[in-house]
């Protein structure tokens, strides 16, 4: 029983630390200094002059939210689709 347990924290810890990797990489990796990055900041900041501010803040992050699980699928296809490869290499 204690072994169960002992085992099941440890996969729930190494789960845990392969996350914060994977959000750790994309964020190192993604620029926020990037005319697409400035575009969205005008945007927000036109938004701000006709909305209250709390309903811009539960608009940026919805899509900070978004932005991350879609990143982070991608990180996971990109790192299963080089483990594929280098299956197809190595047989």
């Amino acid at each position: 029983m204690k072994r169960v347990k002992l085992s099941q924290r440890t996969q729930a810890k190494k789960a845990e630390d392969h996350r914060h990797m994977v959000t750790q990489r994309l964020d190192e990796s993604i620029p926020l200094d990037s005319k697409e990055w400035q575009a969205v900041e005008q945007i927000l900041m036109r938004m701000t002059e006709f909305a209250p501010s709390s309903l811009i803040t539960e608009c940026v992050n919805a899509i900070a939210v978004y932005a991350d699980e879609q990143a982070q699928q991608g990180y996971m296809l990109g790192q299963d689709d080089l483990i594929k490869q280098l299956k197809s290499r190595a047989a």
